[in-house]
């Protein structure tokens, strides 16, 4: 019992000092400091993203890509259609020579 009145008065006095609470005095312009900060943050954000995509790598990529497709495009034309279909049908059990044949 002693300790409920005991606890009763701890939680009247807590509940007191609310009253006792001030208003806090805040700058005029802290909003417009503290979105500029944010407009600020989010700009080097976007610059940082793009900022190693650079002309110089733009032009390494476009070589590379270049010589690669000149490289397929010249190595499409070394093999012939035939040499493909066959290579294929082999790989796959679908040749007709009959050196593979099971049947005879």
């Amino acid at each position: 019992m002693k300790l409920n009145v005991e606890m009763n008065k701890r939680v009247k006095n807590t509940l007191n000092s609310v009253d006792f609470i001030e208003e806090a005095e805040v700058s005029p312009f802290l909003k417009e400091k503290v979105m500029h900060r944010i407009r600020n943050a989010s700009e080097d954000i976007q610059d940082k993203t793009w900022s190693w995509f650079t002309p110089k790598l733009q032009l390494a990529t476009l070589v590379c890509v270049v010589v690669l497709n000149i490289m397929a495009f010249n190595n499409l034309q070394e093999t012939t259609y035939d040499e493909t279909v066959n290579t294929f049908a082999e790989s796959y059990g679908l040749s007709t020579s009959s050196e593979s044949s099971i049947l005879y």
